[in-house]
Formats: structure tokens, sequence, C-alpha cells
């Protein structure tokens, strides 16, 4: 299921970086009353299985988020990627990826969202350079110049009947026996083979979607993780689509149920522990919380 396989060689300093300037949908309204769940995305559908309460406080209560650095990376990495695939196969070198990470950082930075996140030059640039040793990995994963994407950042949008579904899917490409694979860049590191089956669940809403508009069902679903330089990927069926569509709609059930209660239980597991919302989540508090250490003499 997953292979493993050493980073690409290290990339230059992390420099030349200009000064700082200056959904799911339909749960909630401005006067904060509840309102019937119309859309959803795999996202957030796989934050309602992660932790319902998570669940509410992003899509219902909407509470904002602070950037972090490992989402800016996560950010300026995917946009990085997309662009990568915009040249030709010869152009498509470590060193133009390098500066096309820096190009869109140098555009993120500009904006309210992400010019405060650092708290100097030094910082920014450290995080840089770590950046750019993640993304080097990528170039370890796969050769770019024998990838020929079919879609990158594709917007699927289908209604379900019980539900409309719609997200961004990061790239999907045809295999040589012709079969769809559908992939996602992940920034992080990946977790333990036996706690990476959870994060398909999103790709196989995708792969849902995708066979619904396209009619054709995708073969494989693969995790890229750059972080340390993995891949996960399962294969995938017809049976298996068949039974993502009945979860989905199962799972859109219990959330529609859930705002009808405003019941939305949280669910601690090891993901509190890089939860925004630790505070407003006592159960999310103590999960995370260091255990304490024992006395020296047991």
């Amino acid at each position: 299921m997953s292979s493993v396989k050493p980073a690409a060689r290290q990339p230059a300093l992390f420099d030349n970086v200009p000064g700082p300037a200056s959904p799911a949908g339909g749960t909630g309204t401005a006067d904060g009353s509840r309102t019937a769940l119309e859309t959803i995305s795999p996202s957030r559908a796989g934050d309602f299985k992660q932790c319902p309460l998570l669940f509410r406080f992003r899509a219902i209560d909407r509470l904002p988020e602070p950037v972090t650095a490992p989402q800016a990376r996560g950010t300026t990495a995917h946009l990085a990627l997309e662009r990568l695939f915009d040249l030709t196969a010869a152009e498509r070198t470590p060193e133009r990826l390098f500066d096309l990470f820096r190009e869109e950082w140098t555009a993120l930075r500009a904006t309210a969202e992400y010019s405060g996140l650092f708290d100097d030059l030094d910082a920014e640039r450290q995080w840089g350079i770590d950046s750019l040793r993640v993304v080097a990995n990528y170039t370890g994963l796969e050769d770019p110049t024998t990838v020929a994407p079919i879609e990158r950042e594709l917007m699927l949008t289908e209604d379900l009947g019980e539900i409309v579904v719609r997200g961004i899917l990061d790239r999907m490409d045809e295999r040589p026996d012709g079969e769809l694979v559908i992939i996602d860049y992940k920034t992080g590191a990946a977790p333990p083979e036996r706690y990476a089956l959870p994060a398909f669940f999103a790709l196989k809403i995708y792969a849902l979607l995708v066979q619904r508009q396209r009619g054709r069902t995708p073969a494989e679903l693969r995790l890229m993780y750059l972080g340390n330089s993995t891949v996960y990927s399962i294969e995938i069926d017809r049976n298996t689509l068949e039974g993502i569509e009945r979860q989905l709609l199962a799972l859109t059930a219990t959330i529609r149920a859930a705002v009808e209660s405003d019941n939305f239980p949280p669910k601690p597991s090891a993901l509190c522990r890089w939860c925004a919302f630790q505070d407003l989540c006592p159960e999310g508090q103590a999960y995370a919380r260091p255990e304490p250490a024992l006395p020296l003499d047991q």
C-alpha cells in the first residue's frame, strides 16, 4: 500500500523575498439561526466524521481560524505544484519548482491574511528553507517530466439528490493502462499506515463525483505526503463508490439531525493537539494535554 523514497537534494537558501505589505454551505445565517444543510464539501464531511464539534465550529459557527505556518506552506506548495505543470516537461526542474514556490509566497505574504504570520524575517527565512526542503521531496516521489495531469485544481459540483457536494480536486492523472488516478498533495508527514485509511474518505467522495460526471470510475487514489516522502495508495472500483455514496447520504442525514437538535458532541482524538478550537473544547484540551510524567521510582 505504501512506498517510501529518499528525499531529493537540499535546495538553496530561501532568499530574495521582498518585505511585507500592509466551505460547507447553507447551515448558518447572519443572525445565527440554523438552516437546512444544502451543500457540503468532502473536507467538511471529513470534519464531521473526525469530530462533530469541529464541524460545527467550521461549517455552522464559521469561527475564524488563524493561518498557521504549516497551512501557509501547504497553500504555497499547492499553488507552486499547480503552476509547475503549466511548463514544458523540460522546464519542470527542482530549481524552477523552488522559484515558483518563492513567487507564490511573495504574492501571499502581501495579503492581509498572511502578512503578519512571522515575528521577524529570520523566522520567515527559516520557514522558507524548511518549506523548500519539503517541496524538494516531491521530485523524489515522482519525475514531473514524465507526468501529464489531465486535471489540476478541478472544481467539482454534483447534486446527489439529498445533498449537493462541492469541492476542488488537487490532481487527476491517467495511467498508461487508461485508468484514472486521483492524487492529493499533503505537505505534512504521513501518519503510520494503520492511521492513513481515514484520509482517503475525501478522495473517495471526489472519485464518486468524477464517476458521476464523466462516466469513468477512477481506479486508484493516491496520497502524496511531501513531509517525509511517503506515498499511500489504494485501489477502488464501482462497488467502493456505491458504498461511499451510501455513507455520504447517511452522514448527511446525521448532520441534518445534529443541526436540528443542535447536538454536536466532541470526539477527542490525537488530532486534538492540532485543533485551532482547543480553548472552546474542554474535552479536546484534556486529550491534547501531555501525559503526566511518572515518578522516577516507578
